[in-house]
């Protein structure tokens, strides 16, 4: 058993020996009342690699053994996976990684995911001379236990994908009942649900840098992991040498409910770079105007796509307002998807679904149950939700997408910890802290870090051009302002490389975009919500 760190023997117990049987057997006695060790101190248990070791690289991999709920006595114990990547020389502290989601898997699995993080510790200037620390944060990835729904949830479903146009499908009752059985499914494997949240999450990052004897390190945190790195901050500042925080979510700021004035900013950001760009505004016209038309005339009559890939297989998918809401939004994360964005709205607005209907096919695919663990998704975000603000601010143009938040309905039916109560004045942070931040993420926008930077203290704030959500990956300068921000996290760091950057550079429509692979035709909606 994983909980029990200690053996009474380590070859069969011979009871009837007369030497020590005594004290044996008082010191199994007090194991039992106590309970499981483990459950009281967090180990890490050094294995053998899970996966093949690049040539010429040093590595450890294990596991943390924690308290699954720090709040209760008797709690049971969960493993977390670990992978240390370690410098030719270490020359400086230790770096943590904690990755985004909630629920996303740090990708440690398998050797092309290894051979990805190598990459990426080559190429990053910042990550010379240091250890790597990379886990999967508790009910993700190759953690035990995963709170994974994949083998509850239908990505069709999800998707709003049917086989034919006539098939009468609630998709709201049936995402339900999928939610139901993933809920049912991991409480009846015992496992408590309200012990995955941030408060834990924190705890455990404290528990892994005394497992691994690590005095002070660095916290890198992108997205949710900025969250997370935050709470660490505020309990265990003495841990932390610097903290570089990208696409951040402040502590008092409830994420889940801030769509609508995130992406209207985004939208009007949008549109002034699309004026201010040669042939964008000649060839595509007001963004915002075009968005209005496309979202009023959906939601009057929303279209029913048929889709035929080159595999010859034929799906439906109905497309609301809301529906192609939620596709702009996520189209901000990526530099790239950005600059295609004017093209999208154009031809949408001029009803050719084409590329509406290629970017929706792709997500009719198999979800990888260890990529993103929706179960640990619903626990933390559930638990981290606050009140909404009394007056909260209105977007006519994004109402109908806003009110079908999948939150609303899903955490009432999620066992989670205690709503988190805003916190009270900002306190003065004493670690230095550096904050990243995209000027066109819509799920972390910039005024979030540039506000938190104000008001945190000995904190530098870097907005970057043209850039959406998680900046590390999406520019190279973000590294060498990292890098240059850890030479001395005390100094006024070095940004001549974000002067450099420009907005982004947009693809005007130019006759017929249609992918070659999918055909598209359009039906008269039949489905109804």
């Amino acid at each position: 058993m994983a909980a029990i760190k200690s053996k009474i023997c380590l070859q069969p117990c011979n009871w009837s020996a007369p030497a020590g049987s005594l004290f044996l057997l008082m010191l199994l006695v007090i194991m039992l009342i106590a309970g499981p060790v483990s459950a009281r101190q967090a180990e890490f248990m050094q294995t053998t690699c899970w996966f093949t070791v690049p040539k010429d690289r040093d590595m450890r991999c294990g596991h943390l053994v924690v308290p699954e709920n720090r709040t209760k006595e008797n709690s049971a114990v969960i493993k977390l996976a670990v992978v240390i990547f370690e410098p030719d020389r270490e020359r400086h502290e230790p770096v943590v990684y904690l990755s985004g989601g909630p629920g996303q898997a740090a990708r440690i699995e398998s050797k092309g995911d290894i051979e990805e993080w190598w990459r990426f510790i080559d190429n990053g200037a910042w990550l010379r001379g240091r250890r790597l620390v990379v886990f999967d944060q508790r009910g993700a990835g190759l953690s035990e236990p995963l709170l994974s729904c994949s083998k509850h949830y239908s990505p069709a479903l999800w998707n709003g994908i049917i086989s034919h146009p006539n098939d009468p499908l609630d998709f709201d009752l049936a995402q339900k009942r999928e939610v139901e059985a993933c809920r049912d499914d991991l409480i009846g494997k015992s496992i408590d649900l309200a012990a995955y949240n941030t408060s834990e999450n924190a705890a455990d990052i404290h528990d892994l840098r005394g497992a691994l004897k690590i005095e002070k390190w660095v916290l890198f945190g992108i997205s949710y992991g900025t969250k997370v790195a935050l709470h660490v901050l505020e309990h265990h500042p003495q841990e932390i040498i610097a903290a570089v925080l990208d696409s951040t979510l402040p502590l008092d700021v409830n994420y889940v409910d801030r769509d609508a004035a995130n992406l209207d900013r985004v939208l009007n950001k949008l549109d002034k770079d699309c004026a201010a760009h040669p042939g964008c505004r000649g060839g595509v016209g007001n963004m915002k105007a075009l968005i209005n038309e496309i979202v009023q005339q959906l939601d009057a009559q929303p279209i029913l796509l048929r889709l035929k890939s080159n595999d010859r297989s034929t799906t439906f998918t109905r497309v609301s307002g809301a529906d192609v809401l939620e596709l702009i939004f996520n189209q901000f994360y990526d530099r790239g998807a950005i600059e295609m964005l004017p093209q999208l709205i154009r031809q949408t607005a001029d009803q050719d679904y084409g590329p509406l209907a290629q970017m929706l096919s792709f997500y009719d695919m198999k979800e990888d149950s260890r990529a993103f663990a929706d179960g640990m998704h619903l626990s933390v975000v559930c638990s981290d939700r606050m009140s909404p603000a009394a007056s909260p601010a209105k977007f006519a143009l994004l109402d109908s997408w806003v009110r079908d938040n999948f939150y609303n309905w899903a955490c009432p039916l999620w066992p989670s910890a205690k709503s988190v109560k805003p916190n009270g004045p900002r306190q003065k942070n004493e670690v230095p802290v550096l904050l990243l931040a995209g000027e066109y993420d819509p799920a972390a926008p910039s005024n979030w870090s540039e506000d938190l930077a104000r008001h945190m203290g000995r904190s530098q704030f870097v907005l970057f051009r043209g850039v959406g959500h998680d900046v590390i990956d999406a520019t190279k300068c973000g590294g060498d302002v990292v890098a240059d921000f850890l030479t001395n996290p005390e100094a006024r760091i070095n940004t001549s490389c974000v002067r450099e950057m420009s907005a982004p550079q947009f693809s005007i429509p130019e006759g017929d975009n249609t992918d070659e692979l999918m055909t598209v035709s359009v039906l008269p909606s039949m489905l109804h919500r």
